[in-house]
């Protein structure tokens, strides 16, 4: 009963006890709040036009950001200073939040980094805002773990001033500054990593290590440890797939944990990472490495999930590979993957499965390390995952999706008890098709050497010479603009990448490391093909054209007429490198994650960007001035609504929202208030409201009585706060409640509407189906929605106003539509019928007369 009531009074936006009657001069808390709302719109559209400005083809220019940011960080603090003022000072983490985002967007500005921190952290101490500190990888699989509840495994995080301290310790400045120099490179590279592997930790470093090991040990036992990589860009805008290295198998002591770390520093600097490195513009030796020690997973099987189809950029379907054992067998596309294509939709239908070999596995020794292994003959001739787990890897990865906002790519393990465990995930690159229908594919005469074998990554149609790589070394002679030939893939060809025409492989998988940078580098690529390299003669001129559509073909000579029509080129050296910089310094200014205002992250600890600071401010004041005009004689007063259909909704008219003329009681031609108007014109629209209740059984009347003391005690009104352009309506109907907030401007990238219902009278079950009901409306109406229990909330953005008052006329229907639906659910068949029905406009249920 507490939890009900905690959770109504804040649905409502009730203060309990903030403030006493008559202690309010809500004229000036209404002068506040306008002048903190002018504030956010300035600091809004500033980020807006640094987000246009620093998208597409603009040339970065520094002189623009730091004038822009300057324009944003005074409107900011301006607003925090007076929302401060208007909220006496209630929520000061917000000031330090944001003295934290504008700490790492200072440093992202000036080139600078802050003074040293602590040397070791724990993946339960890893908060938000601390990617450059820990490294991507190690990031990502604490919000995982701590963010979204996911299994992922314990562990601890060696930070990048562990890195910088151990380069200190061991005097490896000035090796490091030789890399951006003249002179032999590779023999700068080897020495430097000689120096690493002979290097020693520092006192403090060795301190920290143990203490980190001793409390690692105390939660998972005699555990094995996973040393991964994690720099601080790494599993960001760009990948770094398989280009550091990660130490499998290690015991969790002190001295092989010291030698497993070294040799992962000692790896930033290998031939093909500094490669990668400058083929994306990082400066030599300007890239730090974070370490992850991380507790090994007793794996059954292991694979990489894909949100969406890499190929074709299907995203409404996963891509599953897998296999026996540990997940190197994957990634490094050492064994031929089972492969699934999971509908991403429940219950998660299997459309393709295809058996792969496996005719090997890779497996933990019994000291350090792993070895590759034959798999046995029952494992290689049966599927490495069942219908549970594809359903459980699906779903996990699905809500990694919806966190961070787009596709990823996942790696995970099933252990020895059957759970999914969430190793790794980041950014998936995907194709974007862009077809011109009105242009006839040429029909070429020439001879084909090969015809749609094998599995594209990466689409593409380019020409040029054979370069058959028999050994790693041989990458060495690669010439430019040569076509390259393995047996099998290797991240190792990222040496090469930035002069390949294309890759084409004997063996591999679309989930490897390599199929990663492939895509990354937009190199066309086509793996598993069973025999390229005795097909395609060294030295000889072929054309490669990989399909969207998963088709290849390989024909003799230079095919200029497929070639000519390729559009998809790279992009130049520096513009790939800016392109970078501008998307990591955006990803701190423009996401919004604080959505949800009625749940219990939305607070300042949870601010990660400009954009949520803004967004907690708003809503926090909005939230203060209902609480003045509740218990204040002067200043905007609430107004009732007179409506034929329902007496109690009141308004409270902060700006233009409502006619001069409109009094006390105001009707629904007096709104002005774009999205408030909308939602009448659908709450009213003829059949959808319907004049009569529904019947109700008895088993739900005796549920309706329990649960109406708590929830009513504390909801008295049906209040809308609303603007020209915004609204926040938050009604009841009954024993269910619904909040509506939205901004519907001419500008599209400043609009959102937020959907949230809950309750209901009927039994569980019942008001179960209601929220599945509403989960394909609101999926219909194009916002993406979340469901638990008897709650549901939902979100669309960066709509037109058009759309925003098109989207919200439904609403409006739909908050009619659903009022004590629940009580005449009795079957799971009527759920879908009743969406349907609401879809094509059928709003009479009973063959009753409507309003």
């Amino acid at each position: 009963m507490t939890t009900l009531r905690h959770k109504m009074r804040s649905l409502m936006g009730r203060y309990s006890g903030r403030r006493e009657a008559g202690s309010v001069d809500v004229r000036s808390a209404f002068v506040s709040y306008k002048k903190i709302m002018d504030d956010n719109d300035r600091a809004l559209e500033i980020i807006t036009d640094m987000g246009e400005k620093t998208s597409g083809s603009y040339l970065f220019d520094v002189v623009y950001i730091r004038n822009a940011y300057a324009d944003l960080t005074k409107s900011v603090r301006i607003s925090l200073k007076d929302f401060n003022q208007l909220t006496g000072g209630h929520y000061p983490g917000i000031q330090s939040a944001y003295e934290k985002i504008d700490a790492r967007i200072d440093a992202l500005i000036s080139g600078t980094t802050r003074p040293l921190e602590r040397l070791s952290i724990r993946f339960d101490d890893i908060s938000p805002g601390m990617a450059r500190e820990v490294g991507g990888k190690s990031y990502h699989l604490a919000e995982i773990r701590n963010r979204l509840g996911l299994e992922a495994p314990d562990g601890f995080a060696l930070t990048i001033f562990a890195f910088e301290e151990f380069i200190r310790h061991n005097r490896l400045g000035e090796s490091i500054s030789a890399l951006d120099s003249d002179g032999d490179q590779l023999e700068n590279r080897r020495s430097l990593r000689q120096r690493i592997l002979r290097g020693s930790l520092p006192p403090s470093l060795e301190k920290e290590l143990s203490e980190s090991l001793d409390w690692l040990r105390g939660r998972c036992g005699e555990c094995r440890l996973a040393i991964r990589s994690s720099a601080e860009e790494e599993d960001g805008f760009f990948s770094f797939a398989g280009q550091f290295e990660t130490i499998l198998n290690v015991s969790a002591e002190v001295p092989a944990v010291e030698d497993a770390y070294r040799r992962v520093i000692a790896s930033l600097f290998s031939d093909e990472a500094m490669e990668y490195q400058q083929r994306f513009g990082y400066r030599p030796g300007s890239l730090r490495m974070a370490v992850g020690c991380v507790a090994m997973v007793d794996a059954v099987a292991s694979g990489v999930i894909y949100t969406a189809d890499p190929l074709d950029g299907n995203r409404d379907v996963a891509i599953i590979n897998s296999a026996w054992g540990l997940g190197p067998s994957v990634v490094e596309g050492s064994t031929e993957a089972d492969r699934f294509v999971v509908g991403k939709r429940p219950p998660f239908e299997v459309a393709e499965r295809i058996l792969g070999k496996k005719k090997t596995m890779t497996s933990a020794r019994a000291e350090d390390g792993v070895e590759e292994m034959e798999s046995a003959d029952d494992l290689r001739h049966a599927f490495s995952l069942g219908p549970k787990e594809l359903e459980a890897i699906t779903r996990e990865a699905l809500s990694i999706e919806d966190y961070y906002h787009g596709p990823q790519d996942i790696e995970w393990a099933v252990n020895r008890a059957g759970s999914v465990v969430i190793l790794q995930s980041r950014p998936l690159r995907i194709k974007e098709i862009q077809r011109d229908e009105t242009v006839a594919a040429p029909v070429l005469e020439r001879r084909l050497l090969m015809k749609n074998q094998g599995s594209v990554v990466q689409p593409g149609a380019v020409g040029g010479r054979v370069f058959l790589a028999s050994t790693p070394e041989a990458l060495d002679d690669f010439p430019r603009d040569a076509i390259l030939v393995a047996r099998s893939d290797s991240p190792q060809f990222a040496r090469v990448m930035p002069y390949a025409s294309a890759i084409i492989t004997d063996s591999g998988n679309t989930a490897s490391h390599m199929a990663s940078i492939s895509r990354e580098f937009r190199v066309p690529t086509v793996v598993n093909t069973g025999n390229a390299t005795r097909v395609l003669e060294p030295g000889v001129e072929i054309t490669l054209q990989a399909g969207e559509d998963g088709g290849m073909t390989v024909y003799e000579g230079i095919a200029r007429e497929i070639i000519d029509e390729q559009h998809d080129t790279f992009l130049k050296l520096e513009e790939l490198y800016e392109f970078r910089r501008r998307k990591y310094l955006m990803k701190c200014i423009s996401p919004l994650n604080l959505v949800d205002p009625f749940t219990d992250d939305f607070t300042p600890d949870n601010c990660r960007t400009i954009h949520d600071i803004l967004r907690f401010i708003h809503e926090k004041s909005m939230r203060e001035l209902i609480e003045a005009s509740r218990h204040a004689e002067r200043g905007p007063s609430l107004k009732r609504l007179d409506l034929p259909f329902m007496d109690n909704i009141h308004a409270l008219d902060i700006g233009a929202g409502l006619t001069a003329d409109a009094g006390d009681v105001f009707t629904v031609d007096q709104v002005v208030s774009v999205p408030f108007r909308a939602v009448l014109s659908g709450m009213s629209y003829p059949g959808a409201w319907r004049k009569g209740g529904v019947p109700i059984s008895l088993s739900d009347f005796f549920t309706a009585s329990m649960r109406a003391g708590p929830m009513l005690e504390n909801v008295d009104i049906n209040l809308a706060v609303i603007s020209h352009f915004y609204m926040n309506l938050a009604v009841r109907f009954g024993y269910h409640y619904n909040v509506i907030d939205c901004f519907a401007s001419p500008r599209a990238a400043s609009n959102h509407i937020y959907f949230r219902f809950l309750g209901g009278a009927a039994d569980l079950s019942k008001r179960l189906r209601r929220i599945e009901m509403l989960a394909i409306i609101l999926d219909h109406l194009g916002f993406v929605s979340k469901a638990k229990g008897d709650l549901i909330t939902a979100t669309t953005t960066n709509i037109s106003q058009e759309e925003a008052v098109r989207i919200l006329d439904q609403v409006g229907r739909l908050m009619a539509f659903i009022r004590q639906l629940d009580a005449i659910l009795t079957s799971d068949a009527i759920v879908k019928e009743f969406a349907q029905r609401f879809i094509d406009g059928d709003y009479d249920l009973f063959g009753e007369a409507s309003l």
